[in-house]
């Protein structure tokens, strides 16, 4: 007993490693908790409550709700003059770049009246203009815009059949809402 000084037992005990490591996560966790405990419950929801930003902030989708709110047809007499009157209006807060409307007429009906923006389609055979384009322009938000047009009358017997079909170049939500049709008896 010369050599080297003994160690009391009650001091050293040898430990397995596992006793070891569950006492260094049990200490990890009281010292996590004492850090998380000293920060003020304010600071502490605005970590919580707080969303992360990845990337740069989203964009405004500028979209215009363009529908044909109203198609009238009135033939005041049987084989008279046909009219038709078409309500285009933009539905949403945005402007409408670059209206179009086409008007579907019966076949062999020939335009009488129309307003300067629109033109008939061209067609190889004159009889078969049924189709009349209007260039409406841009349309602010929440406006819009009337068409009347005046045709000739009745070319055959049976039901006379008008759609028109409203479109921009601006993206539409809802294209639902873009085309109407009416039939006279």
């Amino acid at each position: 007993m010369t050599g080297s000084p003994e160690v009391p037992r009650r001091f050293y005990r040898p430990r397995s490693t596992a006793t070891r490591s569950k006492r260094l996560i049990h200490s990890d966790y009281r010292n996590e908790r004492r850090m998380v405990t000293r920060i003020s419950p304010v600071v502490f929801a605005t970590i919580l409550l707080t969303p992360a930003r990845v990337g740069p902030p989203p964009q405004r989708v500028w979209q215009a709700d363009v529908l044909v709110q109203a198609l009238e047809i009135t033939e005041p007499k049987r084989g008279g003059p046909l009219g038709a009157h078409v309500v285009v209006a933009i539905q949403s807060n945005d402007e409408a770049r670059a209206v179009h409307l086409e008007v579907l007429l019966p076949i062999g009906v020939g335009v009488l009246r129309m307003p300067a923006e629109c033109h008939l389609s061209r067609s190889p055979v004159t009889s078969l203009n049924a189709r009349v384009t209007c260039d409406l322009g841009d349309m602010p938000g929440r406006g819009s815009r009337d068409v009347s047009i005046t045709t000739t009358g009745r070319v055959a017997n049976g039901p006379l059949r008008v759609a028109v079909f409203a479109v921009s170049d601006t993206p539409d939500p809802l294209p639902a809402n873009n085309f109407a049709e009416k039939v006279l008896p």
